[in-house]
C-alpha cells in the first residue's frame, strides 16, 4: 500500500460517517508539486460545470518528522521556505471534493482523488494564486476577563492562566447531558507528570502541569488548521535538565500534540529512571465506555470502581501502533492515538482510573471520572525523545447500542 493510500484509508477509519473532515495528502500524492511555490498554487473542485476554489492549507514539515516552525532553531526544514517540500502536507476538507474533470485546462497541473467505498471525489491543483478569503476554523483568543481559549464551531477549551498545559473547561456542542441538566465541562484537567529519582531511584521528584509554564513562540493560522509552537524549560537542583518542544496542530474536530525533548547526558549524573505520564481526567462521565486496539473485546465502563476486566486491560502493554476509543453515548466520543518515533524502546502502559474518592493532582474536581492516558518509562539520556498524541472528537457513537 502506498503512503497516499494508507493515509486515505486511515482517514476513513477515523472519520466514520461525519459530514466532512480534514484529509491529509503527503508523500507520493504530492511528488509532482515538489519545489513549486505555494503562493502560486490554487486547489479547486469541479462542480456544476466549473472549477471552484476550496479551502486548503500547505503544512511545512521538518526533516525529522514534525511540523516546521521558523522560530524552532532545533528543527530543519525539509525543502525551501515558501515552496512545496518533499515531506510537506496538504490539507483539504473531504466535503469540498467534486466531480472528475474529463478535459483539464492548461492551468490544471495535478489531480488528487479520494475514494470512499467506490464513491470518488476529486481535487485539482492549479497554477494560479490561491483564493485568500477563507476564515480560520480554529482561533486562539483571550476574551475580556477570561483566560486563553481555543475555539472551533464544535468545541471550546479554556487554558488556565494562559498556560497550554493547564486545561480548564471543555465544552462540546453536540453533547447531551444526563436528564437535560446543563453541563459546565466535560473535562476536569490535563495531567502531565515528569518524574525521576534524584541521585537514587528511591528519592523521586515529580513535576506536574503546575511546575511547567510553556512559552508560545509562534502561531500559524490557516483555513483548516492553526499551528502553535511552544517551549518549556525544566530545571532540577539548579540544573536545566531538559527543554520540551511542543508543536500543536489544532483543527475543527481534532488536535495533535507533537512533543520532543532530550535529557542531556549530564542529567544522568543526577536523575535515575525518568518517566512521563500524560492523561485526561473527565468530569462526571458516568456510563461512558472505553475500548482499545490492544485489549481485544474487553471494555471499561465508568461506574466508580475497577472491575476484573479493567484490571486485566491495565496489565497489557501498549503496542507501537495503537488507538483507544472513549464514548459517552451522549453525543461526544473521543479517539486517541499515541505514536513514538522509530528506534526508541519505550515501554508504555495504559492509565485508567475510575474512583470518585481518588485524589491525583493537579485537578479541579475531586475524584477521577475517569482519568485516562498513558505512562512511559525508559526515557533515554542524550537522545531526542519524541512522541505524538492525537485526539479526535466526534458526535457519532463508536459503539452500537446493546
Amino acid at each position: 500500500m502506498t503512503g497516499r493510500a494508507l493515509l486515505v484509508a486511515l482517514f476513513w477509519l477515523l472519520a466514520g460517517t461525519a459530514q466532512g473532515a480534514v484529509v491529509t495528502f503527503q508523500g507520493d500524492a504530492l511528488e509532482e508539486f515538489t519545489g513549486l511555490r505555494t503562493d502560486r498554487l490554487e486547489v479547486a473542485a469541479y462542480r456544476d460545470g466549473e472549477l471552484r476554489s476550496v479551502r486548503h492549507q500547505w503544512l511545512a514539515w521538518s526533516q525529522r518528522g514534525w511540523p516546521y516552525f521558523s522560530e524552532d532553531d532545533d528543527s530543519r526544514r525539509a525543502g525551501e521556505t515558501g515552496r512545496v517540500g518533499p515531506r510537506d502536507r496538504l490539507l483539504v476538507d473531504d466535503a469540498d471534493g467534486g466531480e472528475r474533470l474529463l478535459s483539464p485546462g492548461e492551468d490544471v497541473i495535478g489531480e488528487l482523488a479520494l475514494n470512499d467505498g467506490g464513491q470518488a471525489s476529486y481535487f485539482y491543483v492549479l497554477a494560479r494564486p490561491p483564493f485568500q478569503g477563507f476564515s480560520p476554523p480554529v482561533t486562539l483568543e483571550r476574551d475580556d476577563g477570561d483566560p486563553l481559549n481555543l475555539r472551533t464551531a464544535d468545541y471550546r477549551l479554556a487554558f488556565l492562566d494562559g498556560n497550554l498545559f493547564q486545561w480548564g473547561d471543555f465544552t462540546y456542542r453536540h453533547y447531551r447531558a444526563p436528564d437535560g441538566k446543563p453541563t459546565q465541562t466535560l473535562l476536569d484537567s490535563l495531567k502531565l507528570r515528569l518524574s525521576a529519582g534524584v541521585f537514587s531511584e528511591d528519592a523521586r521528584l515529580t513535576l506536574t502541569n503546575e511546575n511547567l509554564d510553556p512559552q508560545i513562540q509562534q502561531v500559524i493560522e490557516g483555513p483548516l488548521a492553526t499551528l502553535v509552537y511552544a517551549t518549556t524549560r525544566v530545571r532540577v537542583a539548579g540544573l536545566r535538565v531538559l527543554t520540551v518542544h511542543n508543536h500543536f496542530v489544532l483543527m475543527e474536530d481534532r488536535l495533535a500534540i507533537h512533543s520532543r525533548f532530550a535529557l542531556p547526558g549530564i542529567a544522568a549524573t543526577v536523575l535515575r529512571d525518568p518517566r512521563a505520564r500524560v492523561s485526561v481526567d473527565g468530569h462526571n462521565l458516568q456510563g461512558a465506555r472505553l475500548r482499545t486496539s490492544w485489549t481485544g473485546e474487553r471494555e471499561a465502563v465508568v461506574d466508580g470502581r475497577l472491575s476484573d476486566i479493567e484490571r486485566a486491560m491495565l496489565r497489557r502493554p501498549v503496542p507501537a501502533e495503537n488507538w483507544l476509543r472513549f464514548d459517552t453515548g451522549r453525543g461526544f466520543a473521543l479517539l486517541a492515538r499515541l505514536h513514538f518515533a522509530e528506534g526508541f524502546d519505550t515501554a508504555a502502559r495504559l492509565i485508567y482510573q475510575d474512583d470518585p474518592d481518588l485524589k491525583e493532582t493537579p485537578e479541579r474536581f475531586p475524584g477521577q471520572h475517569p482519568n485516562v492516558g498513558f505512562e512511559m518509562d525508559r526515557i533515554p539520556f542524550g537522545e531526542n525523545f519524541y512522541f505524538l498524541a492525537e485526539l479526535y472528537f466526534s458526535e457519532k457513537s463508536y459503539f452500537s447500542e446493546d
